[in-house]
């Protein structure tokens, strides 16, 4: 970041998330890792002048209280005049946690909603951890595969026109097909489907620009399967603070990227002894001297990997012909006859049904015990992806590949490219 970056917390709203909670300590590491700047506002928002510095303001919500007129309109000007506005929600919405956080929420064209999502295929662990993966295209959603909502509520678009509300808003994670939710009508909770439903939204408003989604838990550090070092759970948290905070219309390019937890832990350590501002100056540091140096790099990578092609030759004979046949079950993970008999026991358990079994197992195959009565593979075909993983680590093995334990398929095609400088 070129500037420094400001953010402020509500705290006077007696509100859930906090930086000093040990139970969001990755988040609050990852706000000072980046640089940025965090301040608290504990008087609330009576005075724009009070709050017009902050980039960025995040709120999650009040519990047991109610924002104050006076606070909503300071919010609205804040958002309108250029600032940045995160609302982080809770299950049950404002009803559960009895404050009014829609009011504010209204003026950018969208409100929380007095449910809990659930997901009957797609969770971890539990069926109100789900996972999505239903994303529209936008910087927020950028380079993201998977995230987990734990115990999150939805939200409605009030789908007011541009012209009345001012507010152009999106909708960038839905639920998946198999969503449904626990909803209070006003008398009693009822379960009901909820394909698609909007879960994560961004508004721009007049200059302004608000995101929101329904769960504390993706902040939360206690929870590995669930929280913020889940999954893309952390990507996105990185990418909404950027959008709120930067113009991306700027100079220089903002990108998220996935660092090895090695590698962020040494260039942290290195950013602390050397007083850098933040991990931007590594990167850059470190693109600049690939680029500058760039051929004698590839040079020694590609020296490299001659040497090793010499060691070890691959012989050459006349091709066989290619066997065609159904590579699906290669995707599937191989498991023990007991492994599999557990997973059924407890199936059984949780639903109170006896299952028959009709699954013949088999033997584990034992690579090297059948490797003379298999043909040898001599020369890849031009697709590798048409050999088993069996004639994978045949090919290997022929060849004095060294593969990792419980390599994968597509590991082992990868490892094969990069020794044999196939692209």
């Amino acid at each position: 970041m070129s500037k420094e970056i400001t953010i402020g917390f509500d705290y006077s709203h007696n509100n859930m998330l906090t930086l000093e909670a040990s139970s969001y300590a990755d988040f609050t590491q990852f706000l000072f890792s980046s640089a940025y700047k965090l301040g608290k506002i504990e008087a609330g928002f009576y005075s724009l002048d009070k709050i017009k510095d902050y980039d960025m303001i995040i709120m999650s919500i009040p519990r047991n209280i109610n924002i104050r007129p006076k606070e909503l309109d300071i919010l609205e000007e804040y958002v309108k005049n250029g600032g940045g506005l995160l609302v982080i929600g809770a299950r049950g919405g404002e009803y559960l946690n009895r404050t009014n956080i829609n009011e504010l929420l209204r003026k950018f064209g969208f409100e929380f909603v007095t449910d809990e999502i659930f997901d009957s295929v797609s969770y971890v662990n539990l069926q109100k951890r789900p996972i999505f993966s239903n994303f529209n295209p936008h910087y927020i959603t950028e380079n993201l595969k998977k995230i987990v909502l734990s115990s999150s509520c939805s939200i409605k678009t009030l789908g007011i026109s541009q012209e009345e509300s001012k507010a152009r808003t999106e909708v960038l994670v839905r639920g998946g097909i198999n969503c449904w939710r626990n909803r209070f009508d006003g008398k009693e909770w009822v379960e009901e489907d909820s394909p698609k439903i909007p879960l994560v939204v961004a508004s721009e408003y007049y200059a302004g620009k608000v995101v929101a989604f329904g769960t504390i838990s993706i902040f939360s550090s206690l929870g590995r399967e669930y929280g913020f070092s889940a999954f893309d759970n952390d990507i996105i948290i990185a990418n909404i603070l950027r959008w709120l905070t930067l113009d991306i219309r700027s100079q220089g390019k903002v990108v998220t990227i996935d660092l090895q937890k090695d590698l962020f832990h040494w260039a942290e350590a290195l950013m602390k002894e050397k007083n850098w501002d933040n991990f931007s100056n590594i990167i850059n540091v470190s693109l600049k001297y690939f680029k500058d140096n760039y051929s004698d790099i590839i040079n020694e990578l590609e020296t490299m990997r001659d040497e090793w092609q010499k060691a070890h030759p691959v012989e050459k004979v006349e091709k066989k012909k290619e066997v065609k046949e159904e590579d699906v079950i290669e995707l599937i993970p191989q498991r023990k006859k007991e492994d599999l008999e557990e997973i059924i026991k407890s199936i059984e358990e949780i639903t109170g049904e006896s299952y028959e079994r009709s699954i013949e197992f088999e033997e584990e195959d034992s690579f090297e015990d059948d490797s003379d009565n298999e043909e040898l593979i001599a020369e890849l075909p031009d697709d590798i992806n048409t050999l088993t993983v069996k004639q994978l680590k045949r090919f290997c093995k022929q060849n004095n590949i060294e593969l990792p334990s419980n390599a994968r398929k597509s590991d082992i095609i990868k490892i094969i490219k990069y020794v044999l400088g196939i692209d």
